[in-house]
């Protein structure tokens, strides 16, 4: 086989490799987190290791709003894709938001729906549910309960993560309070 053949078959089966493993077949899960890794960085963490870290986080950051957290799973050049512009791109801004949160709201519970990752890519969709309990962005209290639905991909190397891309709706879930 050549390279090109190697690389066609590669774009076919991954995704297919995926798609088994979402499904749960018995032997894929453990054969994905075992062979799957990102040779172009040196990423020696395995995706279920990069799950790990990635479910963690948000528990800990989200969930409970413990921002320390942020200092074991983020790379110190960490770069927010999805920062509005002109914004600074590093984790300080996702800390002031999760503080907003807390503050703002209460019983905070976030759910992870699905999971899946290649390489060194994590996916997530989510929800986190909550209570307008506080003044949040402005919005003073209203006791309304809240669902908001996000999808993250995180990047990880040497189980940190170094890049980030995020889409919620929470600017909808903003307008209804």
């Amino acid at each position: 086989m050549n390279k090109k053949t190697i690389r066609r078959a590669s774009i076919i089966f991954t995704p297919i490799l995926l798609l088994i493993t979402a499904f749960g077949h018995p032997n894929a899960q453990a054969q994905t987190s075992k062979t799957i890794n990102n040779h172009k960085t040196g990423n020696k963490m395995t995706v279920e290791q990069n799950k790990q870290v990635v479910i963690r986080f948000n528990n800990e950051f989200f969930g409970k709003g413990n921002t320390d957290i942020t200092k074991e799973v983020f790379a110190e050049n960490f770069v927010n894709h999805s920062a509005p512009p002109n914004s600074p791109t590093d984790i300080g801004p996702m800390v002031k938001f999760v503080t907003a949160l807390h503050n703002g709201f209460s019983d905070i519970s976030v759910e992870i729906q699905e999971i899946f990752g290649e390489g060194d890519k994590i996916c997530v969709r989510k929800t986190i549910t909550a209570t307008h309990t506080g003044e949040f962005m402005g919005k003073p209290a209203t006791d309304k309960k809240i669902v908001i639905h996000i999808m993250d991909i995180e990047v990880l190397k040497d189980g940190k993560i170094t890049d980030r891309w995020n889409l919620s709706d929470l600017p909808q879930i903003l307008q209804s309070l």
